[in-house]
């Protein structure tokens, strides 16, 4: 029980409330990836860099600007996914920037 009660604030610390889930899109259609956004409003999203494949790459994506912080809005992104190497997402972006 000592060691629970220990934990307690770091397991509250590791595990924010509302964190988005990680997803590995290599092997997904971009249909896949957008009804993951659509579902879960906000996900991690992972894949391989095509100019190094032992580069993983991972951002956060959002179905929309109500997924983003009061200073940002949804902007378009791209992601490469199994059959669509431009597959149309949205990520966060503070006002002013590119």
């Amino acid at each position: 029980m000592k060691i629970f009660i220990i934990l307690l604030p770091a397991i509250l610390i590791a595990a924010p409330a509302g964190a988005a889930k990680m997803y590995n899109i290599d092997n997904m259609t971009c249909g896949q990836v957008q009804s993951i956004l659509k579902r879960e409003g906000a996900a991690q999203l992972r894949y391989t860099s095509r100019n190094n494949p032992s580069l993983p790459i991972y951002n956060r994506y959002v179905s929309g600007s109500t997924h983003c912080s009061s200073r940002s809005i949804a902007n378009l992104a791209t992601v490469p996914t199994r059959d669509n190497a431009k597959c149309t997402v949205r990520i966060c972006r503070r006002f002013g920037d590119r």
